[in-house]
């Protein structure tokens, strides 16, 4: 493992991995970045933080405000995004059964997601025909502690990987009067979405949406995605998004089905 270490270490490029750096940097934040926020991130001065991010302009992958000076994400990421998206292939299988429980359940959206390192990644959804409507688009980040799919696809996770992903997190933020926010009431509520196969956000995340998720798994096993209906109470009660329930277990079977495994 030394050895592979060595050997990625040997071909790094500095400059490369900077440039990286600063578009994860962008990505992160809610608002445009400056030449200070990666002088700051990446430790390096002025002159530096300025080159890298005009080299990532000129390549098309940043915009910059002649204004303010500032620089944020171009729609030139969005390509990449799209197409990281159209690879993955839990996409192509589970899309079908999603539809198949939307035509059941038309007044709700249904979401597909997976774990992105320490994130939860929306990676597709379709949006229920009731309006008002909450607006996940594909590839959005959402919290993991007070989100169905993200408890669905950290339930099985070790501790240490769940402390880990609320140091991440900056800790549990309350979103809502409802989300949990202590650690000891995170980790019971993951046992129980463990046990049940099932996880809930009841008023959590965003006030008045109501989410039910269960889980995905591969040939081994492994959660490695999350389906889930959610609907505003506008649209839908809680009671009614319970009641999605054993459809979206079914789906879920079909899909896992198809990756080799079987209950």
């Amino acid at each position: 493992m030394n050895q592979m270490a060595e050997e990625g270490d040997k071909y790094n490029i500095k400059v490369v991995e900077r440039c990286f750096q600063i578009l994860d940097l962008a990505a992160s934040r809610h608002a445009p970045i400056s030449v200070q926020d990666v002088r700051i991130a990446l430790d390096v001065n002025v002159n530096m933080a300025f080159r890298l991010l005009t080299s990532i302009q000129n390549a098309g992958y940043m915009d910059k405000d002649p204004d303010t000076g500032l620089f944020s994400l171009s729609l030139r990421c969005l390509s990449l995004s799209s197409s990281a998206l159209r690879s993955l292939e839990i996409r192509k299988l589970a899309m079908p059964y999603l539809e198949m429980l939307w035509h059941q359940f038309p007044r709700a959206n249904m979401n597909l997601a997976v774990r992105n390192g320490d994130d939860i990644m929306i990676i597709d959804r379709i949006d229920g025909q009731s309006l008002p409507r909450t607006y996940f688009t594909p590839g959005r980040l959402i919290p993991f502690y007070c989100s169905g799919v993200g408890k669905v696809l950290s339930c099985e996770l070790p501790e240490s990987d769940i402390d880990r992903m609320i140091l991440s997190a900056g800790g549990l933020k309350a979103f809502t009067p409802k989300t949990i926010t202590d650690r000891a009431s995170l980790l019971a509520e993951l046992a129980q979405a463990r046990e049940q196969g099932v996880a809930r956000d009841r008023n959590e995340y965003i006030v008045g949406d109501n989410c039910s998720a269960v889980p995905v798994r591969d040939a081994q096993g492994h959660i490695i995605a999350a389906i889930s209906a959610s609907a505003l109470e506008p649209n839908m009660s809680a009671d009614e998004i319970e009641k999605t329930i054993p459809g979206l277990r079914q789906a879920a079977a079909r899909i896992s089905g198809l990756l080799g495994y079987y209950s």
